[in-house]
């Protein structure tokens, strides 16, 4: 492993990424502020019907944001200085017709671009643009081809393990990264799972265990967590923490997200309020045009600061609905109600920061997503 890719899975895993942006923006009129970081799900349509999928029921309407509304997006988070932008979930990104044209566009603008892909729509005729991506994941389900059609639906077995093959090449090239959702099918092929993502070259496997996110009982049943723990503390000395998250995970329990009240960093609790929301850190712009703030919340119209087809994402961010939605949102946070939210991370090393400021030292900016 070169010291570039460790250096990422590291600043992947930590919520110190979040402090330099912060840092930047903390004392800066927030109104003024564009986002940092932008998540495309501009299409519901896969070409994989996975059973622990938490858009599942959302992904049957079958929409996808037209190509005058992804060009007029772009141009305006080009306008506003995004600094990166995710194509990823609702759907497969790839499956949108001039997909790696648009991603080519925000990169020739300096936009930093992430890709979150099945990988099955990738063709050879990607790969100069793929390479030039700040990291691809790539999804991998089983080392069993059964399981595989099983949780999929399709017949891409043999395509789950190619890309490092197609894409890496050189030292300049994007970090190609797996990334593997545990459910009840596939939990016990972990170890089979992580042997294979290294023995194909991929830079780092994150394993996620699925999260519950339409309530349809996606997620690990509690055995099955117990069963997984079991096979994880006997094989635990076969794994390169510098290539997994797996430590990562058995801290936390087999949870993908940390179950510990966050607000335990805070003086006040009610004082709490959401560090990446304030600095205006992400957006979602969702496949039916919603604009949201926070992942959990897509679909949620109470949370949705304005649709893309109706108006533009300029017209829509720091707009009088944009500070209402902001105002729910650090409600239910200062009460302790925020669940499975990246920026939960984010929020505890901003408060530790600022609670004992320290020097900044080997964290990069880079891709606040």
């Amino acid at each position: 492993m070169t010291v570039k890719t460790a250096a990422h899975l590291k600043q992947l895993l930590s919520g110190k990424k979040f402090l330099p942006i912060y840092i930047e923006r903390k004392n800066i009129d927030k109104t003024s502020l564009s986002p940092v970081a932008v998540e495309l799900h501009w299409t519901s349509i896969c070409n994989y019907n996975c059973i622990h999928c938490s858009y599942g029921s959302r992904r049957q309407l079958k929409n996808k944001l037209s190509e005058d509304v992804i060009e007029s997006v772009i141009d305006d988070l080009i306008q506003l200085n995004t600094r990166s932008v995710y194509l990823s979930g609702g759907g497969e990104p790839t499956t949108v017709k001039g997909w790696d044209r648009y991603a080519q566009r925000l990169m020739n603008q300096g936009v930093e671009v992430a890709l979150i892909t099945n990988g099955t729509a990738l063709q050879e005729s990607h790969v100069d643009i793929l390479r030039r991506m700040n990291y691809i994941a790539i999804s991998i389900y089983s080392t069993d081809e059964a399981e595989y059609e099983q949780i999929t639906g399709s017949r891409f077995f043999e395509k789950q393990l190619k890309a490092p093959s197609i894409i890496k090449h050189g030292s300049n090239c994007a970090i190609v990264g797996a990334r593997c959702v545990l459910n009840s099918i596939n939990y016990r092929r972990i170890i089979s799972i992580y042997q294979q993502a290294v023995s194909a070259n991929f830079d780092y496997i994150i394993f996620i265990p699925a999260v519950d996110y339409e309530g349809i009982g996606v997620g690990l049943k509690l055995e099955e967590m117990d069963t997984l723990k079991r096979i994880l503390k006997k094989h635990y000395n076969l794994f390169d923490f510098s290539k997994t998250n797996i430590d990562e995970l058995i801290k936390r329990n087999i949870n993908h997200y940390d179950e510990s009240d966050y607000r335990k960093v805070y003086e006040s609790s009610d004082a709490a309020i959401c560090k990446a929301i304030e600095i205006r850190g992400n957006a979602f712009i969702n496949y039916d045009g919603g604009v949201y703030l926070c992942q959990p919340h897509i679909g949620n119209k109470k949370y949705c600061i304005g649709n893309v087809n109706e108006n533009s994402f300029k017209e829509i961010w720091n707009s009088k609905q944009h500070l209402k939605v902001i105002d729910f949102l650090q409600d239910e946070f200062a009460a302790g109600l925020c669940r499975n939210c990246r920026s939960v991370k984010f929020n505890m090393a901003a408060y530790e920061y600022d609670s004992n400021p320290y020097p900044i030292l080997g964290i990069s900016e880079d891709t606040f997503i």
